[in-house]
């Protein structure tokens, strides 16, 4: 779940299906979106987004935030971070970001983050997304 907030653009956010890490040093992640998202006009705007990774109960969140719905931050509760985009509560963890750069992607931008602050609560399952499926609270286990 990527959210952001900017002046004209409010409170927004929209599921994506996956991000991942760039680099270490320094800290930055990649997630793709829509060049016409409304969550990409708001990062454009702002400079500024978060990335939500849903914990194992988060399929309702992510169906929510993928959906067409007006406002999808209506009912929604959330605080604010550092840099100020809404920090979705009750998920796996939190990744606050700067815009870095973004390239092209067809129909997507590519948006590079830094990570400028980073929370996780280690009591929680993650919400995975695999063959087009959600599964809830499987418990990460190694391969064999």
């Amino acid at each position: 779940m990527v959210t952001a907030s900017a002046a004209g653009a409010g409170d927004c956010g929209l599921t994506v299906n996956s991000f991942t890490s760039l680099s270490l040093d320094p800290p930055q992640v990649i997630v793709c979106l829509a060049e016409t998202s409304n969550t990409w006009r708001a990062i454009r705007r702002a400079g500024c987004f978060a990335v939500n990774v849903l914990s194992g109960n988060g399929t309702g969140l992510a169906r929510h935030f993928a959906s067409k719905h007006p406002d999808k931050m209506a009912g929604v509760t959330f605080d604010r971070g550092v840099v100020g985009a809404p920090l979705l509560r009750d998920v796996l963890s939190v990744f606050e970001c700067r815009l870095v750069d973004v390239m092209a992607g067809g129909t997507h931008v590519i948006v590079v983050g830094r990570v400028v602050a980073a929370r996780y609560d280690e009591g929680k399952e993650p919400l995975l997304f695999f063959r087009s499926r959600m599964y809830e609270g499987l418990p990460a286990q190694p391969a064999e």
